[in-house]
């Protein structure tokens, strides 16, 4: 890493879907490791949904995902509501200034609604000639006077206010993808824009922004691309009509023969949307604070594995990273720091994030195993809640 100081510093999540509490540390690169259906998933979908409810509204963040019902954990016994609390930094007049936000989102009992905003609060520390600023809400009322409706959240009220217009910016910044084929390989009108599509649309135009506007990470991407797929290839965005498309290079060929998304495979589709989300030109502009991404190594030859690996930590050095993960060859190698691994179990029904166990960070640290050989045997497992 180059000094990167991490926009999220610890994460707290009670009652979100699976996850019954989970309180973590987030390093530059935090990797999300453990079998399929453990809950990784919903890790990255609770920062999802404040980005979303604060992008939109709770109403529409909670219908987007199927209604109340199914964010709250299930259980013998019944919950009502899930809260979510984010420690973080943003930068204000050039000083880190470190902010807590968090939110409590209930079922409504009355049944005028689908939920409530049983509770927000923002603290932010360190204000320079304030010290601290902030708010609290409780059902509606904000503490020290004024009111908004129960279903809203207050933040993005604030955000017209100094300070909190960039707590409200950094966290509506956060961008979690779920590459879609569909969506990668379709053609999309050509609008301006530096930010991808979390489901991978626009994807062509803005590797057309980045050719355009940072050659050289252009560059860079396609040294990336070469390393994944066998082959002198590049890619770059196709103008057809008012449409924009990826288009790949064969540049072996005498005549440069130009293949569009539909001749591509499955696994470079979706290498190209994976490095255009990690070196997007938003990304390079410090316009996003924090990229998600659901199992980058789907699709992928296992010996892609380790280009991939190696794209994920340069793009850590400019950007918060959180990947899920249940592939033992994309860390499959010596390098890998045990500090950046989160490992997610499901037991009876409900997840546990942790640092991994003593004896396999000591295994890993004496160089006797990768974590992707523990992943491998079922060894690895969680040394306890954060």
């Amino acid at each position: 890493m180059v000094g990167l100081t991490p926009f999220l510093q610890r994460v707290q999540v009670t009652d979100y879907r699976s996850i019954a509490h989970c309180d973590i540390s987030v390093p530059p690169l935090l990797i999300l490791v453990g079998p399929n259906a453990a809950g990784k998933s919903n890790f990255l979908d609770a920062l999802r949904f404040v980005a979303d409810a604060l992008d939109t509204t709770p109403s529409d963040a909670v219908k987007k995902r199927g209604g109340i019902d199914e964010l709250l954990r299930r259980t013998r016994r019944d919950i009502d509501g899930f809260r979510i609390v984010l420690d973080f930094m943003i930068s204000w007049d050039g000083v880190s200034t470190p902010v807590q936000y968090g939110l409590h989102i209930d079922r409504d009992s009355a049944g005028r609604r689908t939920l409530v905003v049983r509770g927000e609060w923002c603290e932010i520390r360190g204000v320079r000639d304030a010290g601290t600023a902030g708010f609290r809400v409780m059902h509606g009322l904000v503490l020290d006077g004024g009111g908004i409706e129960q279903d809203r959240l207050y933040l993005p009220v604030a955000a017209t206010q100094g300070v909190f217009s960039e707590v409200y910016r950094s966290l509506r910044s956060m961008l979690v993808y779920q590459l879609e084929l569909s969506q990668l390989r379709r053609p999309q009108p050509r609008l301006p824009g530096q930010t991808l599509d979390p489901v991978g649309a626009r994807t062509g135009a803005v590797l057309g922004t980045i050719k355009a506007e940072y050659p050289q990470m252009w560059r860079r991407l396609n040294d990336y691309v070469r390393a994944i797929v066998p082959g002198r290839i590049s890619v770059s965005e196709q103008v057809i009509d008012a449409y924009s498309t990826i288009a790949m290079r064969a540049e072996d060929s005498l005549d440069g023969v130009v293949f569009g998304p539909g001749a591509m495979s499955e696994g470079t589709l979706r290498a190209v949307g994976l490095l255009t989300a990690l070196f997007q030109p938003a990304v390079l502009d410090g316009q996003v604070s924090l990229v998600g991404i659901e199992e980058p190594e789907i699709s992928l030859h296992p010996a892609a594995a380790g280009a991939l690996f190696d794209a994920l930590t340069e793009a850590s050095e400019r950007v918060q990273i959180v990947v899920t993960t249940q592939s033992p060859d994309l860390l499959d190698r010596d390098d890998v720091d045990m500090e950046s691994v989160r490992v997610v179990m499901m037991s009876d029904g409900v997840t546990d994030i942790g640092v991994a166990d003593e004896v396999s960070r000591r295994l890993v640290a004496d160089n006797q195993v990768t974590v992707g050989e523990l992943m491998r045997t079922n060894q690895l497992r969680p040394m306890a809640v954060e």
